[in-house]
């Protein structure tokens, strides 16, 4: 991604929020967020701002021109907490764990800002269909729930890593692991007061 248009759709994609939501979420009519998309609109100084709060987004990366994001190899640190996410049957969460920060690429984080941020180890396969594998670092928005998808989650006294089905309705949770071995679990009634989104999984960094 090179040009501010490129960027706006892309981080409308990952909002999971229509065009129009999304646009009317920055202050925009549908037609100037359609103009922005398509690179015939220049983002106004307020809706910089909004980006940067409604979306956290990183600006540095949103307003940099394809000269300087070209091959652009510059690394941000992100806190890792020194605590396994079990990608199976969960693990104790260690309430004093250490925290260090470690160097990743800012594309591979983009467009978030690195302050949002934290990482966690995997330890487990039942995530593997997913391509996290035991010992891979996820990196996660923390206490961003945004519909369905992949997160770090606390149930209890154990940390999990699974894709989560939310089902207001009926007022569930489903945990899923992406490894056929492991059932889905539901959470339902008193449970679910023990259930904590800690963040929307958004990156992988694999060990090899």
């Amino acid at each position: 991604m090179k040009t501010e248009a490129e960027k706006y759709a892309y981080i409308q994609e990952r909002s999971g929020l229509s065009k129009k939501e999304f646009a009317l979420s920055l202050g925009l009519s549908k037609e100037q967020g359609s103009m922005l998309s398509r690179g015939k609109y220049k983002p106004s100084r307020e809706v910089l701002i909004r980006l940067a709060q409604v979306y956290n987004i990183d600006l540095t990366w949103f307003i940099a021109n394809s000269a300087s994001s070209e091959g652009d190899t510059s690394m941000v640190s992100i806190e890792l907490i020194d605590q396994a996410a079990a990608a199976g049957p969960g693990l104790e969460i260690e309430e004093y764990a250490n925290r260090r920060l470690i160097p990743v690429p800012q594309c591979l984080i983009a467009p978030y800002n690195p302050s949002i941020l934290s990482a966690v180890s995997v330890s487990g396969d039942s995530m593997i269909d997913e391509k996290i594998n035991d010992k891979d670092i996820v990196i996660f928005r923390k206490s961003q729930a945004e519909g369905n998808g992949i997160y770090v989650v606390s149930l209890g006294n154990t940390l999990l890593v699974k894709r989560v089905a939310f089902d207001n309705l009926n007022k569930t949770v489903l945990l899923i692991s992406a490894n056929s071995a492991y059932a889905p679990r539901e959470i339902s009634g008193d449970e679910l007061e023990s259930l904590k989104i800690e963040g929307h999984v958004i990156a992988c960094l694999h060990r090899f």
